[in-house]
């Protein structure tokens, strides 16, 4: 009876519940979907603004405690009353914009005209094969195809290259190759002021035609003993027949030690070069040389100490007259940095030897004869100490003392006049060899670079060397005063300035007399002094639309008469005007 009663109270509990939760969304159908508007009353804390706790309103003053007694700080807070108007809304769904990329298009074209009939292009595209391979391509041409003024031979320029290139990539290797081919085209124009035969100038063709071809292979492992494997063959040749053969293999191994890190490197480079003739009689004509290096180091980078100690050994083959074949050299660096350094002590010194190969010579002085001496040079230390210094990311600045010992230093010396010339172009006392000196080397460097916002900086560098040559010798057209600077300026994302410069100091120049029937091997020097010489490239974009700019590039040379080397004339202004276009290629 009793379990009857307490189901019948039960029954009647849930069927009243029932017709209550009824009503109630009865009457909820029946009323407006309308809120209405009502003012609420908000009472906060009063919080000050942030920027106010970096205004000074007055001049600090520091009291005297002998004659003011010490006061009680009192603070109050303050109640602010704050009123809401708060009308709901209804929700809405948010509109999806598309980001752009930072680098929307895989493929860049670039074209423009200038004075002097400058004809420039430069076409790169970069293609994301699949997730693991990328290829990119790049087609470049500049110069200019006038004479420069006053000059009696012609002196047009140009410089052509063309590439291709892959790369591979997974979570343990990377590999990428390089197949390359470049053209430079100069001319043997740096003839005396004096007075020329016309008919030998007219019979006379100065143009030096010298050809590039390049294979770079380059294999990175991130686990493995053996970290990388960089192989590179080159081909050097000109409108003299002369040719050139360099190879190189080199090969770095690491393997951890503790909390050190031992690394070495094998590196293995051979060299043959020929030329049709030798300028003197007695001159070597064909050269085969070989380098064979090893360098071991430990390493340390996990403490406020951080070290690279070794030493390096190098054979030298087919070099005759060599000081020693069998070479040692230091491979040393160490810095030393704690959390609140503001100055970054540091020393380098990392010796070696370094071909002195036809290729590099005709790139540092396109008025090279195609004939010359080759001989490797030797830095024994190539030491710098001094200190490094890094202010909030934005200032990086360093400094140092630089001292070395040098086996024959390489600097060029302008050959004589030869009478019996065959209308051959560089015989007219009018193109450089290379020549070699042992010397000591001092000197101090210092450079500089300010980031200042994204995509501006300032960039500078400068050099001054005190050289003390052992044998006497006189270094021609080697400056003690070296300057080099870059930097960008971007302003409003859509204009872009961008410059680079560079500054030689006062220099010893060779001159050397021309006389009726002269002798090679008896032509003495004369010495002149060049004054400084300023070169400056200026380039100035403005963006159009998100694949269209148009750009102004122009380049200044003080002291145009004599240029970097002697009587080879500079333009004192080259200027052209162009358009880029990118776009996105699909294969």
């Amino acid at each position: 009876m009793v379990w009857k009663m307490k189901n019948k109270k039960r029954f009647i509990g849930i069927l009243g519940l029932h017709f209550f939760c009824f009503g109630v969304l009865q009457a909820q159908e029946n009323e407006k979907d309308d809120i209405g508007t009502q003012e609420v009353l908000v009472v906060k804390s009063y919080t000050p603004s942030l920027s106010d706790a970096f205004k000074i309103n007055s001049t600090p003053q520091i009291p005297d405690s002998l004659k003011m007694p010490n006061k009680l700080l009192d603070f109050k807070i303050k109640s602010v009353p704050v009123v809401s108007t708060f009308v709901p809304n209804k929700a809405t769904p948010l509109k999806l914009e598309r980001r752009s990329t930072p680098s929307p298009y895989n493929t860049l074209f670039s074209s423009g005209f200038g004075n002097k009939n400058q004809l420039f292009f430069d076409v790169s595209s970069v293609i994301e094969w699949d997730r693991s391979q990328r290829f990119g391509i790049k087609l470049y041409r500049d110069g200019f195809g006038s004479d420069v003024t006053n000059s009696i031979l012609r002196s047009n320029q140009s410089f052509t290259s063309y590439g291709v290139h892959h790369n591979l990539r997974s979570n343990s290797y990377n590999a990428h190759t390089l197949v390359q081919f470049n053209s430079q085209k100069n001319n043997y124009f740096g003839l005396y002021d004096r007075e020329w035969d016309p008919l030998l100038i007219r019979t006379i063709n100065p143009e030096i035609s010298r050809n590039y071809f390049k294979i770079k292979t380059f294999w990175n492992w991130y686990d493995l003993a053996v970290r990388g494997i960089d192989f590179q063959a080159n081909l050097t040749s000109d409108n003299f027949s002369t040719t050139e053969q360099k190879l190189a293999l080199k090969t770095d191994f690491a393997l951890d030690f503790g909390s050190s890190k031992i690394t070495s490197e094998l590196n293995l480079r051979g060299l043959k070069t020929s030329f049709e003739e030798a300028y003197f009689k007695d001159g070597i004509r064909d050269f085969s040389q070989g380098i064979g290096s090893f360098s071991a180091l430990l390493e340390n980078n996990k403490n406020n100490f951080k070290f690279k100690i070794g030493a390096g050994i190098a054979y030298v083959l087919g070099v005759e007259d060599y000081v020693n074949r069998l070479i040692y050299y230091p491979e040393v660096e160490m810095t030393y940095k704690n959390s609140s350094s503001v100055m970054i002590p540091f020393l380098e010194a990392k010796g070696g030897v370094k071909f002195n190969s036809y290729q590099k010579l005709a790139l540092e002085n396109p008025y090279l004869a195609p004939v010359s001496n080759l001989i490797p040079t030797l830095q024994k230390y190539n030491a710098t100490v001094g200190v490094r210094s890094q202010l909030a990311s934005v200032l990086n600045f360093d400094f140092g003392f630089v001292f070395d010992e040098v086996e024959n230093f390489s600097f060029f010396e302008r050959l004589p006049f030869d009478s019996q010339n065959k209308d051959q172009p560089y015989r007219l006392s009018n193109a450089f060899q290379s020549e070699y000196s042992d010397l000591s080397l001092y000197g101090v460097k210092a450079k500089f670079r300010i980031d200042l916002t994204k995509n501006n900086y300032l960039h500078f560098e400068t050099s001054y060397r005190y050289y003390e040559v052992n044998d006497g010798q006189t270094l021609w057209n080697i400056p003690s005063l070296k300057m080099s600077w870059d930097g960008q300026f971007q302003l409003k994302d859509r204009l872009t300035f961008s410059f680079q410069g560079s500054l030689l100091g006062d220099r010893k120049v060779a001159f050397r007399p021309i006389f009726i029937y002269q002798q090679l091997e008896t032509v003495q020097f004369q010495e002149e002094r060049l004054p400084m010489f300023i070169s400056s490239h200026f380039h100035l974009a403005y963006n159009l639309s998100n694949q269209f700019d148009l750009f102004i590039k122009t380049k200044l040379n003080s002291n145009g008469t004599h240029g970097r080397w002697y009587f080879f004339k500079e333009p004192p202004f080259i200027g052209l005007a162009g358009v880029t276009y990118k776009f996105d290629f699909q294969y």
